[in-house]
């Protein structure tokens, strides 16, 4: 869908005042171009050598008088037209942030991999008010500017055929310069916006990365960075100015010559007794001329808006058009009622075409049963927990939950039933309590502290001067490593999920904490499939099966008795692991 028909789909959601303001605007338009001819009588009565002198003031007021009236009622009209189209204008930016949105909503964790986060921020905000001119201005103006060219148009024919032959001409002429600048600019406005994506980015990046190019003492490098970006904004800016303000000034020469072209032409035809009206007919032509100037000048301004909402609606298109890789089938079924049994069969996957992550993975997992995966660094160990909740849809083999296919159930149902906690914590700038029920609006303060309870957080939230209601900062910046993890778990808890998983969750964690939060998960969690990816030994012992990856591929699976005495890479990854940790309880001993 290209944009001039993006932009009308956006007008016609709200019809019913699009007619309405189209209905005023032509009536008013009816009123302008009669206007000219009352002038023209007007102007002519003062000419009129004929009668006498208080009869041509008479006339020449009730001339007058009339067009005050067809004013007074072009300024009621227009406003109501204004009203209505302020209405259809307000809501087709409304319906056009909302598609945006819900558009960034549906992506698939995909999309996100391959889009930089700035350029998404810029199209859901500042390529929507690049778009806020044509959306508003654009739908008054055009309306107004068409409906009075063909108005003039046509007087100009009821009084000279050959002059509007000549106007048409004119017409035409300023509109393809119109189209030839605007040809020239499209480009500059896509370079525009992109490179103000690119500002954006780097702006995020700065003040979300602000410790860490304080730590390496980076300022200079990324102000660099960010002045290149600003250049590139700048000079685009420049140039779309330039061509921008030869516009206006052509108009006014074409207005000019129009007049000239008139007052010649309809003098000869006064002369010859050709013109209607006589010389009031001559003084209507002239006052069209001038009537046309603001509508031609209007139309190529709209052009300008146009090509300029056109580069940043390309690039608010291409979000919307997206297609999520991961969708619910025609066919898919609720997930109501899972159990928690999960299967791979003979499974393949790579975030890009070429490089495969995992490598015909097999494995199994009953229902309330425990599973600790562990492997080398990029062995896939959290690319398998991604592709449970359907994050990422394999390339090969199947995954099933309850001997189904996960394809088969409905992407919201089979997520509800599944709680994740990260290693890389997020949490929103709301309280403790809105953070720890994100995943359940209807949970109450007796489940949300419960959940606080279990993950060993409730004695530091009561502690705190406001509990619950404690707000965490942007990005729970007033919590530490610990506290952040462990809310984390509780608002995966609070869901009740029949599959938890915990991807080295418990790093930012001491030993205490973490013996506390199993034996509490223990507890309550027996009818839960637990999946954790972990270092601590602990963890890994208290396992029913042990999943061992290596480069992609399924190396070991078993209890740790099993693999202990017989896989030498679970052997080997155990003795390390359990080296740091003896090493760490002596650091921790020693300190205290």
């Amino acid at each position: 869908m290209g944009s001039f028909r993006m932009i009308m789909s956006y007008w016609l959601r709200s019809k019913k005042d699009f007619i309405l303001q189209f209905t005023w605007m032509l009536i008013s338009t009816i009123f302008y171009v009669i206007t000219p001819i009352f002038i023209g009588r007007m102007v002519g009565s003062l000419l009129n050598s004929e009668g006498l002198l208080v009869t041509r003031v008479t006339e020449m007021i009730i001339y007058f008088v009339i067009i005050l009236f067809f004013a007074l009622l072009r300024y009621v009209l227009n406003r109501a037209a204004r009203l209505r189209g302020a209405e259809v204008s307000s809501k087709a930016v409304y319906y056009l942030r909302s598609d945006i949105s819900n558009a960034i909503y549906r992506q698939s964790f995909s999309y996100f991999d391959k889009t930089e986060t700035g350029q998404l921020i810029s199209r859901a905000t500042s390529d929507i008010e690049e778009t806020q001119m044509i959306f508003s201005m654009g739908l008054t103006l055009s309306l107004q500017s068409f409906l009075q060219i063909g108005g003039v148009i046509f007087g100009f024919y009821v009084f000279s055929p050959i002059i509007t032959f000549i106007l048409i001409i004119v017409i035409f002429s300023s509109l393809g310069f119109s189209f030839y600048i605007a040809k020239k600019l499209r480009p500059i406005f896509l370079e525009t916006r992109e490179s103000f994506g690119d500002l954006t980015n780097t702006i995020r990046e700065n003040i979300i990365g602000a410790q860490v190019v304080r730590m390496f003492s980076t300022q200079k490098k990324e102000q660099q960075k960010f002045m290149v970006n600003n250049q590139r904004f700048y000079n685009a800016s420049v140039k779309s100015v330039k061509y921008n303000s030869t516009f206006i000034p052509v108009i006014i020469i074409v207005t000019g010559f129009m007049s000239v072209i008139t007052l010649f032409l309809g003098g000869l035809s006064v002369i010859n007794g050709s013109m209607i009206g006589g010389i009031n007919g001559l003084i209507t032509l002239q006052s069209y001329v001038i009537a046309i100037s603001f509508p031609l000048m209007m139309l190529g301004q709209i052009m300008l808006m146009y090509i300029q909402a056109d580069a940043a609606l390309i690039r608010v298109r291409e979000v919307i058009d997206s297609t999520p890789d991961v969708q619910d089938l025609p066919d898919a079924i609720p997930g109501k009622l899972i159990m928690g049994d999960i299967e791979f069969e003979n499974v393949s996957f790579g975030y890009t075409p070429d490089h495969r992550i995992l490598k015909n993975v097999s494995f199994s997992v009953q229902a309330g049963k425990k599973l600790a995966i562990l492997g080398t660094t990029g062995s896939g160990k959290s690319t398998i927990i991604s592709l449970i909740p359907r994050f990422y849809d394999v390339n090969e083999g199947v995954i099933k939950i309850d001997k189904k296919e996960i394809q088969k159930y409905i992407i919201k149902d089979l997520r509800s039933n599944i709680g994740i906690v990260s290693q890389e914590t997020f949490l929103f700038d709301k309280s403790i309590a809105d953070n720890i029920a994100y995943g359940k609006e209807s949970a109450t303060e007796d489940e949300i502290i419960q959940a606080a309870k279990i993950a060993n957080l409730h004695d530091f939230i009561i502690s705190l001067p406001k509990g619950y209601k404690s707000l965490v900062g942007e990005r729970g910046t007033r919590l530490s490593g610990g506290q952040k993890q462990r809310l984390t778990i509780a608002r995966a808890l609070i869901i009740k999920p029949k599959i938890l998983i915990f991807d080295d969750s418990t790093s930012s964690v001491d030993v205490e904490t973490e013996y506390k939060i199993q034996n509490a998960l223990a507890e309550i969690m027996k009818d839960t499939t637990t999946i954790i990816i972990t270092q601590r030994i602990s963890t890994i012992r208290d396992a029913d099966s042990i999943l061992i990856l290596d480069r992609g591929r399924v190396v070991g699976f078993g209890t740790h008795d099993e693999l202990i005495n017989h896989n030498v890479l679970y052997s080997q990854i155990y003795e390390t692991l359990y080296q740091k940790q003896k090493l760490k309880v002596k650091i921790e001993d020693s300190s205290n």
